[in-house]
């Protein structure tokens, strides 16, 4: 055979001769992997006759490949990478155990995401049920939601369900709607109003009973009928099995129960729902007539498609009919968002989910760069100790394409067991996240989905690690896939020499895995410096032993007149119970994340400014301790005679009329609740946060409570008795007054939770990925500088027998090992600069670029690197100078 030999061959063959040992180990991989051309078959027959390997049998294979008793390919690629990872444990276990972490906080976030964003509703065919939301641009000077989503009237959704040619059925409901259900307790339920058609649409009938009828939607009040869930059934009803036909009264009107829900089913809503009731029944049980306003924005609705329709044929059917609405409103162009359903279908929920999400994803990803970057200075350590083994392969023909492929299938075979320890951490973890956060909130919140991980996960786990194993194999297959051949034959141990730019590219690493690490600790820093200087915000009134009590008397059917009556004698009886000490009354309580605005315009001026403003008793003041700085309080005369006088802050006061008295100064206001009315200061008070925990409001004023706004009014009481007991006592004064009506009671100080409960998840979270971050670096540093140590030891021998002092040894391996720490710690911090300015929401009273913070952690991320370089350092300075000139 007259083949024209590969170039080194013959190098390559005296090498052999020399090198038998060696040439022993190496030959089942290389008889296995790495005969990939047909013209090279002669040629190693040669070498192996050589060697004494003449029982070796080569056979052609497929496509003019040679085979040694094994099939080319991908599934030969996974068995030598598998066998060439069992050869090294100790750097597997530690690249698996780095790539789960990684791949576990992100599988877990994603697990979440679908749970509330992607994954259908809980129904039959769910990609065939559909979401329809709209969206008014131009002109609309009706319902005050132009550019944003909105929901449908009654009279829109029937126009849809009537005229569309790809929906075998068209639902709507009205999500969230209170009812207070009856009792010898009465309990706050949530509930939907919905159209007769909305479990067929859903596809989902009662387990006991029925849905609702036609009839029961025709007219007005025609159909006291209710729907039980499952929960409520069990719940507050014992799972009563002749539950059917018994009457239950919601908001003072009584129902007859028609069906129970089947288990698992609340809803096509993000939030839980109790009960349905008819849409006809919104006149009796609801405050106001919805139903006859075409200009309201209340129901949401939901389709199911037809066979073979697609959503983009359903958007387009609506679009017409959305067209010939608008024609009814001239200036107006509507845009549907139509999609599949699920529990955060509607487009402004959904944006703000995704801003929060991504930066979450932003974090976890964080940690599994870390991760990679980890891992990849372990392969590349490993590809330099392969270096013989690479060098003999492209010797023999080998083509770095080749050899590529065969190290990222080794990487990616790495990351797959990480994938499934992360999938696992995610199925375990993702729900326990997720009742943690929720058991946090001052509040109770009642979500319909759960955070089981499904195919969905499963899919995005496995893309995600075969991505991560590219990732993190890319840099080290390139690298040791282009050795210099000469120098790797002849070197006497796989474990001599280093190349230059591999020893750049791991100190890259290095200063990236720090980098990353500092911003997450930083980040972590900053909130728990946030939370802490939120514990000691004053915000202006005195917030221990306040109680807030609302009422639900619209529901009840209540008027502003007995309203009135109620809160007379409601605030009577509580201020006579022993240890209560002040009772007033608001509209609005502080920090209770509920703002009423109005604009007003000074006189002379044709701007108008934006404020914000409280209608309070006189009382309020006391209660919560704020004192009137100038002027004078609300006479008891002012309070429901629609008094035009105000009392306003004093910063308000300053910017308004600066370096003037603000008292009798008038103002008007322009629109809102107060009409075009005059309005005179009579007084000036105290600065509060009241609005929002992290600042003072820029303008805000107190009006008395007038007659309007009786309906909206809350009991404010101070006592010095515990809270639970003035709870009870509050409760009890109310049902005495009336049974029916809810009162629900809670503190001042819960509301200041609220503002800090974001800043103590997101300072956990932080705090949990910057622990991961900062193991995963001390583990990348400690592994640098081992390796480091072991590639110098025949140099550090040559030192010691020098004369070199430990001391030096030590300060010349953690010289070359800090030297990429300091560069990532500065590339970390001026990346912290631009991120922690994102946290300024909810940074109180912190400056987002702190300098405890900044220092603080940086020099303790900078002592734990100092400290997992000193102990390989240390270790190579108590080398036997003798061993390590003997040492190969």
């Amino acid at each position: 055979m007259n083949n024209p030999k590969p170039p080194r061959l013959a190098s390559f063959l005296v090498w052999l001769r020399h090198n038998r040992t060696t040439a022993e180990s190496l030959l089942g991989d290389l008889a296995e992997e790495f005969i990939s051309q047909r013209s090279n078959a002669w040629y190693w027959g040669q070498a192996l006759s050589t060697l004494g390997f003449g029982g070796v049998k080569l056979r052609p294979g497929k496509e003019g490949g040679v085979q040694a008793g094994l099939p080319n390919g991908f599934w030969n690629d996974i068995r030598y990478a598998a066998r060439s990872l069992r050869k090294n444990p100790g750097v597997t276990a530690m690249a698996m155990v780095a790539i789960a972490l990684g791949i576990g906080v992100n599988t877990v976030v994603f697990t979440l995401f679908n749970a509330i964003a992607l994954r259908p509703l809980p129904v039959p065919d769910a990609g065939r049920v559909i979401a329809v939301y709209q969206v008014f641009q131009g002109k609309n000077t009706t319902r005050y939601v132009n550019g944003s989503s909105s929901y449908f009237s009654l009279s829109e959704y029937q126009n849809y369900r009537g005229n569309n040619h790809v929906l075998s059925g068209l639902a709507a409901y009205y999500p969230g709607f209170s009812a207070t259900l009856a009792g010898e307790r009465p309990r706050e339920l949530s509930g939907q109003l919905a159209s007769c058609n909305y479990f067929d649409v859903v596809n989902v009938q009662p387990v006991l009973g029925r849905g609702f009828r036609q009839q029961e939607c025709g007219a007005r009040n025609a159909g006291p009928v209710v729907v039980l869930s499952d929960k409520l059934w069990r719940g507050a009803f014992g799972a009563d099995p002749e539950i059917l036909g018994k009457s239950i009264t919601l908001n003072r009107v009584p129902l007859t129960v028609v069906g129970v829900a089947s288990p698992g089913f609340h809803g096509a809503d993000a939030f839980a729902s109790d009960f349905w009731v008819p849409l006809s029944m919104d006149p009796s049980i609801h405050p106001g007539d919805s139903l006859a306003n075409e200009n309201l924005s209340w129901l949401a609705m939901v389709g199911r498609l037809k066979p073979g329709v697609t959503v983009a044929a359903a958007r387009a059917d609506l679009s017409v009919i959305a067209g010939r609405i608008d024609r009814l409103y001239p200036g107006r162009k509507t845009t549907l968002s139509v999609d599949v359903a699920n529990f955060m279908g509607e487009p402004e929920m959904r944006h703000g989910l995704l801003q929060v999400t991504s930066v979450i994803f932003a974090a976890v990803g964080l940690v599994l760069l870390i991760a990679c970057a980890n891992v990849a200075n372990l392969l590349l350590a490993r590809g330099t100790a392969r270096k013989k083994e690479i060098a003999v392969r492209l010797s023999v023909g080998a083509t770095r394409g080749r050899l590529i492929r065969q190290l990222l299938t080794e990487s990616v075979l790495l990351a797959l067991p990480g994938a499934a320890a992360g999938a696992l951490l995610a199925a375990f973890a993702s729900g326990t996240l997720l009742r943690w956060m929720l058991s946090h909130l001052p509040v109770e919140i009642p979500l319909a989905f759960n955070g089981a991980p499904d195919l969905r996960v499963l899919i995005f786990t496995l893309g995600l690690s075969v991505l991560t194993g590219i990732v993190f194999g890319l840099a080290p297959a390139l690298q040791s896939s282009r050795p210099d051949l000469t120098l790797a034959l002849k070197e006497e141990s796989a474990g001599a020499g280093t190349h230059r730019s591999t020893g750049f590219l791991r100190g890259a690493l290095v200063a990236a895995q720090v980098s990353v690490c500092l911003v997450l600790l930083i980040t972590a820093g900053l909130l728990v410096r946030g939370i802490l200087a939120a514990q000691s915000i004053e915000p202006g009134f005195q917030a221990r032993n306040v109680s807030v009590t609302q009422f639900d008397l619209k529901l009840q059917g209540y008027d502003d007149t007995r309203a009135a009556a109620f809160h007379r004698a409601l605030q009577e009886r509580v201020s006579a119970i022993p240890g209560v000490d002040a009772v007033g009354r608001a509209t609005v309580a502080p920090l209770s994340m509920n703002v009423w605005g109005t604009a007003i315009r000074l006189p002379g001026q044709n701007a108008v400014t934006f404020i914000h403003y409280d209608a309070v008793t006189p009382e309020y003041f006391s209660v919560l301790a704020i004192p009137i700085v100038r002027g004078r309080n609300f006479l008891p005369s002012e309070e429901n005679a629609h008094a035009k006088v105000a009392i306003v802050m004093e910063s308000t006061a300053r910017k308004l009329w600066p370096d003037q008295d603000p008292l009798g100064k008038i103002f008007s206001a322009e629109e809102g609740p107060k009409g075009s009315e005059s309005f005179q200061i009579v007084g000036v008070a105290k600065d509060t946060h009241t609005s929002s925990l992290s600042a003072v409001d820029p303008y805000f004023f107190y009006f008395p409570l007038s007659s309007d706004d009786q309906l909206a009014a809350q009991l404010l009481v101070h006592s010095k008795i515990p809270p639970a007991e003035t709870e009870r006592n509050i409760i009890a004064a109310a049902r005495r007054l009336d049974p029916n009506v809810l009162a629900r009671v809670r503190q001042i100080e819960d509301n200041i939770d609220l503002y800090r409960v974001p800043g103590r998840i997101a300072a956990a979270l932080a705090a949990v990925l910057g622990g991961f971050a900062l193991l995963l670096a001390s583990v990348g540093i400690y592994g640098v500088v081992s390796y480091t140590v072991s590639r110098r030891i025949r140099e550090i021998g040559i030192r010691v027998t020098l004369g070199a002092r430990a001391g030096e040894v030590v300060r010349l391996m953690m010289r070359g090992a800090m030297i990429p720490v300091l560069c990532g710690a500065l590339l970390g911090l001026l990346a912290c600069m631009s991120v922690s300015r994102i946290l300024s929401s909810v940074l109180y009273g912190i400056n987002p670029l702190d300098p405890l913070a900044f220092a603080g952690v940086t020099l303790f991320l900078l002592g734990v690197a100092l400290l997992a370089s000193y102990v390989p350092a240390r270790r190579a300075a108590r080398v036997d100078p003798m061993d390590a000139l003997r040492y190969e």
